[in-house]
C-alpha cells in the first residue's frame, strides 16, 4: 500500500477571504509550535543561511524624513545662517501655505524698521520675498501674491495694498497672474532680507537700504 505525502500549507484568512498562503516548511513548523504553546524565538531564514524576512514579524516602520530636508539646507546655506535658525524663523514646507513665519521674527521686523522710507517694508513684500527664495530653492516654480497673502493670513496679518507693496520691492519680478520670482540682478537684497528676518536683526538691511 503506497503512502501519500501530504503538503502542509499555512493560510492567512480574513473571514473567508484568503489574504496570504505559503508552504514554507520552516514557517508552518513554527506556527505549529506556537499553536501547541511554544515560542518563536529564532528568526526565520530561507533554510540556507539567507536573509529572507520573517513573514510573522511585522516590518519596522519607515524612518520619517522630511521631504524638504535637502532644500532647507540649501536655503540656509544661501541665506548664510544655521539650518536651525532658518527653520525656526520660516518653518518652510512643500505644502501650503509653504511658510509659517515666526511671530517673534515678525515682531522684530516691525519694531526695528521705520514705517516709511527706503528701509521700510510692506508686509506683502516681506512675505513674498521669503516665499520667492524658498520656492526658488525648493523647485516650486514662481510664487504669487496669493501665496504671500496666505502666509500673512496664517499670521493674522493683512496688507491692504499688496500690489503697491510688491511694486516697491525691486528685488522681485512680477509676472502674469500675480506670479513673483526673485530678480536675479538684486537677489542679494532678497537674501539680506531673509537673513535679517530669521536672525531678528535688521541693522544690515537698514545699512543697505539707507544708501538708496
Amino acid at each position: 500500500m503506497s503512502s501519500v505525502k501530504a503538503k502542509l500549507t499555512v493560510t492567512l484568512k480574513a473571514d473567508d477571504v484568503v489574504v496570504a498562503e505559503t508552504d514554507n516548511a520552516a514557517l508552518w513548523q513554527r506556527v505549529l509550535t506556537v499553536i501547541h504553546g511554544g515560542k518563536m524565538d529564532a528568526p526565520l531564514g530561507n533554510g540556507a543561511g539567507g536573509d529572507t524576512p520573517d513573514p510573522l514579524t511585522p516590518p519596522a516602520p519607515p524612518t520619517k524624513v522630511s521631504p524638504a530636508s535637502d532644500e532647507v539646507d540649501k536655503l540656509a546655506a544661501e541665506i548664510g545662517l544655521d539650518r536651525g535658525v532658518v527653520e525656526g524663523g520660516l518653518s518652510p514646507s512643500k505644502d501650503a501655505p509653504y511658510l509659517h513665519l515666526n511671530h517673534h521674527c515678525w515682531q522684530a521686523m516691525r519694531k526695528q524698521l521705520p514705517p516709511a522710507g527706503s528701509a521700510s517694508l510692506n508686509p506683502i513684500a516681506a512675505a513674498a520675498t521669503l516665499l520667492a527664495l524658498w520656492f526658488r530653492v525648493a523647485g516650486l516654480g514662481p510664487t504669487s501674491q496669493a501665496h504671500a497673502q496666505a502666509v500673512l493670513s496664517d499670521m493674522g496679518v493683512e496688507d491692504k495694498n499688496p500690489s503697491r507693496g510688491v511694486k516697491r520691492a525691486t528685488w522681485l519680478i512680477s509676472r502674469a497672474r500675480g506670479q513673483l520670482i526673485v530678480n536675479p540682478g538684486e537677489i542679494s537684497d532678497a537674501i539680506t532680507l531673509a537673513k535679517c528676518f530669521c536672525a531678528k536683526d535688521w541693522s544690515e538691511w537698514k545699512t543697505l537700504k539707507g544708501k538708496d
